[in-house]
C-alpha cells in the first residue's frame, strides 16, 4: 500500500506561520475613533437642523409677519389735501398687502417720486405700521400756456388740478422760449413792484414784445429792445403823475424809444381837469 508523501518540515513551517500573521491581522484591524465618526456625522446634522429651521420659519414665518401689516403711509411737507389724496393714492397699491418688514421702500421712493410736483422726497419705516415719507414740493410761481406751472427755479411740471391757481400769474408765449419769457417775467415784476404793480399775466409773441394785464387793469405794451430803461421810465412818471391822474390810465405803450403813448380810462376827466 503506498504511503502519502511528507510534508518538508520548512514547508510546513512557513504555512502555518503565514496563516497565524493572517489570523493576527485580522484580529487587531483598529476600528473607527469615535471623534473621526462624529467630524463625519457633524455637516449631515447640520444640513438637518438647517432644514429643520428652514420649514419652521416657511410656516411660522409668514404668521408672525402678518402681525405687523402696514395701516398708514404718513406724508409730512405737503400742504395741500389733493396733493395728499394724490401720494396716497399712488402709493396704495404697494403697501396694501405689506408688512412693516416687507414695505417695499425703493418702490415706494420711485412711485412718490414719479408725481411730477415732487421735488425730493425720503421714506422710512415707522415702528410698527407706518411708512413714513418727507415730502419736499415744487414752488409754483406761473402758469405756462393755461397746460403746466412753472417752478420757481423755472421748471415746468404738470399739476394744474392739485394746486390752487388763484393768485399765480398766467405767462403765455412760444413753447420752446419759456427760459426767455420766465426772464421777461421776473425782471419786469421786481421793476413793477417798486410802484405796487402786479402782473396778473404776460402774453408774449414771437418776436418777444409783451403784452402785460396788471392788477389794477391796466395795460402794457413792450418790447424786447431795452426793455429795462423803458420799464424804468414808466415806473417814474406812473410815481410822479400817471397814479395820480384822475383820468386813469387804461393802457401804456412803451414800445418808443423816448418817450411812451398813454390811452385814459374816462378821457372826458381831461376838460374838467
Amino acid at each position: 500500500m503506498a504511503r502519502a508523501p511528507r510534508r518538508a518540515p520548512d514547508a510546513a513551517r512557513r504555512t502555518r506561520g503565514a496563516s497565524a500573521r493572517a489570523s493576527t491581522v485580522r484580529r487587531k484591524a483598529p476600528g473607527v475613533p469615535l471623534r473621526q465618526r462624529l467630524a463625519s456625522a457633524l455637516p449631515w446634522l447640520l444640513v438637518s437642523m438647517v432644514a429643520v429651521v428652514v420649514m419652521a420659519a416657511a410656516i411660522w414665518l409668514p404668521r408672525v409677519l402678518d402681525q405687523y401689516p402696514i395701516r398708514k403711509v404718513g406724508v409730512d411737507g405737503v400742504t395741500d389735501v389733493r396733493r395728499q389724496q394724490q401720494v396716497q393714492t399712488a402709493l396704495a397699491a404697494l403697501v396694501r398687502d405689506a408688512n412693516y418688514f416687507s414695505a417695499p421702500l425703493d418702490e415706494i421712493y420711485q412711485r412718490a417720486r414719479g408725481l411730477s410736483w415732487v421735488a425730493e422726497v425720503s421714506v422710512r419705516r415707522q415702528w410698527p405700521d407706518t411708512v413714513k415719507l418727507q415730502v419736499t414740493e415744487r414752488e409754483p410761481v406761473a402758469v405756462w400756456n393755461e397746460a403746466v406751472l412753472v417752478s420757481s427755479n423755472g421748471e415746468p411740471f404738470k399739476g394744474l388740478k392739485q394746486y390752487d391757481l388763484s393768485g399765480l400769474p398766467r405767462l403765455t408765449g412760444p413753447e420752446q422760449r419759456l427760459d426767455e419769457v420766465m426772464g421777461f417775467y421776473h425782471s419786469m415784476s421786481k421793476l413793477l413792484r417798486e410802484v405796487g404793480l402786479n402782473i396778473d399775466r404776460m402774453e408774449v409773441n414771437a418776436r418777444l414784445t409783451a403784452r402785460l394785464s396788471l392788477d389794477n387793469n391796466m395795460q402794457l405794451v413792450v418790447d424786447r429792445e431795452n426793455y429795462v430803461g423803458k420799464l424804468r421810465r414808466f415806473v417814474r412818471l406812473y410815481r410822479g403823475v400817471l397814479s395820480a391822474d384822475s383820468r386813469g390810465v387804461a393802457r401804456v405803450d412803451l414800445r418808443y424809444a423816448d418817450g411812451m403813448a398813454v390811452t385814459w380810462r374816462d378821457p372826458k376827466a381831461e376838460k374838467n381837469a
